[in-house]
């Protein structure tokens, strides 16, 4: 909304097609069939947040209600603008979260399979220190059908500690599928992903950060969206992203 819309099928062997849309979500969606790629297979969308960041046209600091009627217009055209068997990953924080969960279910029929929390240790500034730090996201998984869906839990196995750390013979040798619980660490990568604790670990791309693209104030990690990529999509799917800030989820496509 008064930003960029991606759309990118998750490569497969011949060149990569993508197109980047510049305006309002709700009005370019519409374009999409007139690619020729079918209808998008895998939705991952990181709205704005209504905390008053300046998104250049569109106003992140509206009225509580005016904030849900455009949430309820772009839900809505994501959701007609998608494959019947489509999935859909939508990253909101603690104080949105339970209105979009009821939104999407009761409202626009969305099927919920999972309720994922990516924690990161290097968490928002709370210089005031007048409540707890934040330092987590929400990310909703839905697929439009409750049966018909793509997971390809190969794409997302991670090492047990029944497996590394006590050298189990009963584990299995190819992994486990990561819990729901995304704990992610630059720093300290490699020592937590190797455990079969709810965690997966990857850092806020902070503003300190060389990675982190202008004008970006929430942008998200690749890796974090690789994840959903490899695990809800196959190769050739049409990916979409309403939102796409610094294009991580294309680059992730």
């Amino acid at each position: 909304a008064g930003g960029r819309c991606l759309v990118a099928k998750k490569k497969a062997k011949a060149e990569l097609p993508w197109k980047l849309f510049t305006g309002d979500c709700r009005k370019t969606l519409d374009k999409i069939p007139e690619l020729g790629w079918g209808k998008p297979k895998l939705i991952i969308a990181d709205a704005p947040y209504n905390y008053g960041e300046p998104y250049d046209k569109h106003n992140d600091n509206m009225p509580w209600s005016a904030y849900l009627n455009w949430s309820h217009q772009w839900i809505s055209a994501v959701t007609d603008a998608t494959a019947s068997d489509a999935s859909m990953f939508l990253f909101y924080p603690d104080e949105l979260v339970s209105w979009i969960d009821v939104m999407c279910q009761a409202e626009y029929g969305w099927h919920k399979r999972g309720h994922i929390i990516w924690a990161y240790t290097f968490g928002v500034c709370n210089s005031k220190a007048k409540n707890f730090s934040r330092s987590h996201t929400h990310i909703l998984y839905y697929t439009k059908k409750k049966t018909v869906f793509h997971f390809d839990a190969e794409e997302a196995m991670v090492p047990s500690a029944r497996a590394l750390k006590y050298a189990d013979k009963r584990a299995n040798p190819g992994g486990k599928v990561p819990d729901n619980t995304w704990v992610l660490l630059k720093e300290h990568l490699d020592e937590v992903i190797t455990t079969d604790s709810d965690t997966w670990l990857e850092s806020r791309v902070c503003g300190t950060y060389k990675e982190r693209q202008k004008d970006s104030p929430n942008q998200l990690p690749v890796p974090l969206v690789e994840r959903i990529v490899r695990v809800a999509s196959k190769p050739g799917d049409l990916v979409l992203d309403p939102f796409s800030g610094s294009g991580s989820s294309g680059v992730a496509a």
